[in-house]
């Protein structure tokens, strides 16, 4: 008979050990962006960590796992419930970057008719699955601004929230903080597409007589918005190199000037961490999103995308004075860092 030990390292790494099942309701082959980046990135980042991650496969009645993580609202609280009463815990990341920038005056009416709904509609609330921030083990955000939202609107139990940053590739954080030549542009990092004001700023850019280089692919390349912005491209005040690689990506954003993005609303965004990594100074959006997603020291100025005349003159002021620092705007973590955090909160909800 073969004995072998176990040696005790090896028994608390695997008594430690999770299992996670990720849930996504849209297909990445419909829409890229950032909810992809994140998912991707935990799935390589987490089994590093002793986590054992796979994608749901709702046809396989055989899966299982300790932990059941959304990303997105699920479509009723019904799946919660019913994987709870298996045993599992659910947790929930949302990004409610849209809601979140909304005026007082909206969210305070939403709120009250999200309340008369609990009353009078509650199959609806049921339907919407309003419902589900009371059931959920734990609930994850990018900003505190969402996470307080979250809590007006919805009545999320402030016991579970958590607020995890975005983060980047420890090579890309690497890449991004080399040195550089800086030269005459600012930098947009972005999908084309009207959340975004792509096109706004481009007849800004061409206004101001300011260049700024744009990254990023639409939704679809066949798009009457698409259309109208590659028609504002001159390769002098806007221009347009497309989807570039990784490797290219990081040394426009190195020897940018600065970055600008005039999206009227997002979480976090990706974009902006890398930008922040390279040590850009930053002229985003004058929306919640951009005044209160991001430490407050860190060099960030503000322009109004809706009026073309503001944005063209804030472009301007804001190319004048742009230099490239010598440390990170803001503090940007590795995915692996990241990673780590979605562990503790594992724990968190097993303990």
């Amino acid at each position: 008979m073969k004995i072998e030990f176990m040696c005790s390292t090896d028994y608390l790494r695997q008594a430690e050990s999770v299992k996670v099942v990720f849930s996504n309701s849209l297909p990445f082959s419909l829409a890229h962006g950032g909810v992809q980046t994140v998912v991707e990135a935990l799935m390589r980042e987490l089994p590093k960590h002793g986590v054992d991650v796979e994608a749901e496969r709702w046809e396989d009645a055989s899966q299982r796992s300790d932990i059941l993580h959304y990303f997105g609202r699920p479509f009723s609280v019904l799946p919660v419930r019913l994987a709870q009463a298996k045993g599992r815990r659910v947790v929930m990341t949302e990004y409610l970057d849209q809601t979140a920038s909304r005026g007082r005056g909206a969210l305070w009416l939403q709120r009250r008719l999200t309340r008369l709904a609990q009353v009078v509609m509650p199959g609806l609330v049921h339907r919407l699955a309003w419902d589900v921030y009371r059931e959920l083990d734990a609930i994850i955000y990018t900003t505190e601004l969402e996470w307080r939202t979250a809590r007006y609107l919805f009545e999320a139990r402030s016991d579970r929230g958590h607020i995890v940053p975005h983060g980047l590739e420890a090579s890309a954080l690497s890449a991004l903080g080399k040195s550089g030549v800086t030269g005459d542009y600012l930098i947009s990092v972005a999908t084309i597409d009207p959340r975004k004001n792509s096109v706004r700023l481009a007849r800004a850019a061409k206004a101001a007589k300011v260049p700024v280089v744009f990254l990023g692919k639409p939704y679809s390349e066949g798009s009457g918005y698409f259309s109208e912005f590659q028609s504002l491209v001159d390769n002098r005040w806007v221009r347009y190199p497309g989807y570039v690689s990784e490797e290219v990506k990081h040394r426009m954003l190195r020897e940018a000037r600065g970055f600008v993005l005039g999206s009227e609303f997002e979480s976090g965004c990706v974009a902006v961490y890398e930008a922040a990594a390279a040590r850009l100074p930053l002229l985003l959006a004058n929306r919640p999103w951009a005044r209160s997603g991001y430490p407050l020291d860190a060099e960030i100025a503000f322009v109004e995308p809706s009026s073309h005349g503001a944005f063209a003159d804030g472009l301007r002021v804001f190319y004048e004075t742009a230099v490239r620092g010598s440390k990170m705007t803001f503090t940007v973590f590795s995915w692996g860092e990241i990673a780590e955090r979605y562990k503790r909160v594992y724990q968190a909800v097993r303990s």
